[in-house]
């Protein structure tokens, strides 16, 4: 019930900082704030279920005032500034009940604050009349499209009789889909309800479970069930309702595992069995393979969850952050449908998170200074999600002053970084110099920005997850920045070298180009040796001797143009052989192993091949 509550709660809180992001920019927005009571009133209830005292009362009081406000019509800027802060303490709540660990002391501070913003004298319809409504509805006999009617009395003496009900409710509905339920939850939730409750089920129970059911809730005085409609009135294929189904993440890892193992399996069989097959065994090879390629799909399939599921914390993180700052900010949201795999979706969010802070503290002028340079005084800041091929391409762009070059410059210089200058002119260039660790054009170190982390720690990240950065900017008009990352870092194209007698992969994101190599083995380049390619100057850098691997006299080599952490380079290697989708397995860390490698994969002929980390290239 524990696991049940922090999933459905944390999506509840993401539903309310929603609602009252929208309410405070249109404060008239009745169903905002009709969704946002609801919400609250569905984690006071599972907040009651599971044992949190402090919380539930927080969220009573929370709902009172809610309760309040629907009757008053909107929500007074003290109110929603308080409901905003207790969406932030009950996140605290839950990650401390996830741990173990007591609920944060703020809680009964809260509530006290809380209960002193609904006024003494509320207008609202009264209780008379809500429970008038009730007995209307549990008086009515049938219900389209229920088989049962239960009829559920509560203990009076019940410390929260409200969430007995939510109880209840939870219980006949893993039974039967709910059809109906009286009184609504507003009347529950005062404090004069009759503690009674009728709720109409659809087909899929019997009478008896369905009494155990309720009795199980505990402060069940009476139960009575009786049929509402015959069971032929409405077939059980119409009462169903069509359901999500909640899993444990670990569950789809180690189904994405089996799967990555069967393609392997696949694959060297293919390669083993089929040139000496004959024709049967080479249409049920091809039908086998059809199959295991389905399957891997459809598993990634499973994994795929909406980017919405990040995209929904920024408009509370950027309304915060520009509320500190002084700023007028309008955030923009494109591509919150598109899917990515669970594990990238996992990493995404810290990234951006950075990107964003830095569009709005750095990027973003003050709304003075916007006037002043003929703009309008609220800024944009959008979000946008796209497909790229077989990658995902998220932006973060701005309408600010864009990135001071200038400034720049002068800061890797003071590093003592050689041609910053003219580095600084290029968008690639001028990339690679916001990306060096410690390099900041801030003038002081803020909560936000100073110490010189912010692209560095995005570049790291991305580009250990297979992805790339890319940097657009222009004075006085704004900077984009763009997240390349493949859709799914368990299965990923690669590029297949050689070295010596071992075959290693590189993710084929990271390379530009591949050429054909006239530079010599025996020449040994090491770090910072620079070779010419298409017109352009790039470091050379020998896998050989990267890898420890003696020289060899009779190897031509291959050179690979990568984007890398510090800008292009060229890999010399001996041959490059092959693309190939691979599966990635990951490697444990252990104390004193070479930190070259990201993972591991097994290609189709059986052989075990470790995949680089060009981050790690000198």
């Amino acid at each position: 019930m524990l696991a049940l509550f922090l999933a459905e709660g944390r999506e509840l809180l993401n539903r309310v900082d929603a609602e009252l992001l929208l309410l405070e920019r249109a404060p008239d927005a009745r169903n905002a704030l009709d969704a946002v009571f609801r919400a609250v009133h569905s984690l006071k209830g599972m907040s009651a279920t599971v044992g949190l005292t402090a919380a539930t009362a927080a969220l009573h009081a929370g709902e009172s005032l809610l309760s309040n406000a629907r009757d008053v019509g909107t929500l007074t800027m003290p109110q929603l500034t308080a409901l905003l802060e207790l969406n932030d303490v009950m996140r605290r709540t839950l990650d401390a009940a996830e741990q173990g660990v007591a609920a944060p002391p703020t809680l009964l501070v809260l509530t006290r604050t809380l209960e002193t913003l609904v006024p003494q004298s509320r207008v609202t319809r009264t209780t008379r009349d809500r429970a008038s409504a009730a007995r209307a509805v549990r008086r009515a006999t049938a219900v389209d499209g229920a088989q049962w009617r239960v009829d559920v009395h509560i203990d009076a003496t019940a410390a929260i009789p409200q969430a007995r009900a939510t109880l209840v409710i939870r219980r006949l509905s893993a039974l039967a889909p709910v059809i109906r339920i009286a009184p609504e939850s507003d009347v529950q939730a005062e404090d004069d309800w009759d503690r009674t409750l009728s709720v109409w089920l659809g087909a899929g129970s019997d009478a008896a479970a369905i009494e155990r059911a309720v009795r199980s809730a505990g402060d069940v005085v009476d139960v009575h069930v009786a049929r509402d409609v015959e069971p032929a009135a409405t077939p059980a294929s119409d009462a169903v309702a069509a359901r999500t189904v909640r899993i444990p993440a670990q569950r789809l890892d180690d189904l994405l595992d089996l799967v990555g193992e069967l393609v392997l399996a696949r694959d060297r069989l293919v390669c083993t069995a089929l040139p000496s097959a004959d024709v049967a065994t080479r249409q049920a090879l091809d039908e086998t393979s059809k199959l295991v390629t389905q399957l891997r799909d459809a598993i990634l399939t499973s994994r795929m969850l909406p980017l919405a599921q990040v995209f929904d914390r920024f408009p509370r993180h950027v309304r915060d952050t520009a509320h500190a700052l002084g700023k007028e900010i309008e955030l923009v949201l494109e591509g919150r449908e598109l899917e990515v795999d669970r594990s990238l979706l996992d990493e995404l969010g810290e990234p951006l998170l950075h990107l964003l802070r830095n569009a709005i503290d750095h990027g973003l002028e003050s709304p003075d200074e916007r006037r002043n340079a003929g703009k309008v005084p609220c800024g944009r800041l959008v979000v946008r999600a796209t497909r790229d091929g077989s990658m995902v391409a998220v932006t973060v762009a701005d309408d600010g002053r864009g990135v001071n070059r200038h400034r720049v410059a002068a800061s890797a210089t003071a590093q003592g970084v050689v041609g910053a200058d003219a580095m600084a002119q290029d968008d690639a260039g001028l990339l690679q110099l916001l990306a060096r660790p410690g390099l900041s054009t801030a003038d002081t170190v803020t909560d936000l920005s100073g110490r010189g982390v912010g692209v560095d720690a995005v570049l790291s990240r991305v580009q250990a997850l297979g992805g790339r950065l890319d940097l657009a900017t222009a004075d006085g008009a704004g900077t984009a920045i763009t997240i390349r990352l493949p859709l799914s870092v368990a299965m990923l194209r690669a590029l297949l070298v050689r070295v010596a007698d071992e075959t290693y992969a590189i993710p084929l994101a990271m390379v530009h180009a591949t050429h054909r190599s006239d530079v010599s083995h025996r020449q040994e380049p090491a770090s910072r040796h620079m070779v010419e390619i298409a017109g352009e100057r790039l470091p050379l850098v020998s896998l050989r001797s990267h890898l420890g691997i003696p020289s060899s006299d009779d190897v031509s080599g291959h050179l690979v143009v990568l984007d890398g952490a510090t800008g292009r380079m060229a890999l010399l290697v001996d041959a490059c052989t092959s693309q190939e989708e691979i599966v990635v397995k990951p490697l444990q860390k252990v104390r004193g192993a070479a930190a070259m490698f990201s993972g591991g994969t097994i290609l189709p002929d059986g052989t075990p091949s470790l995949i680089l980390d060009i981050n790690t290239l000198p």
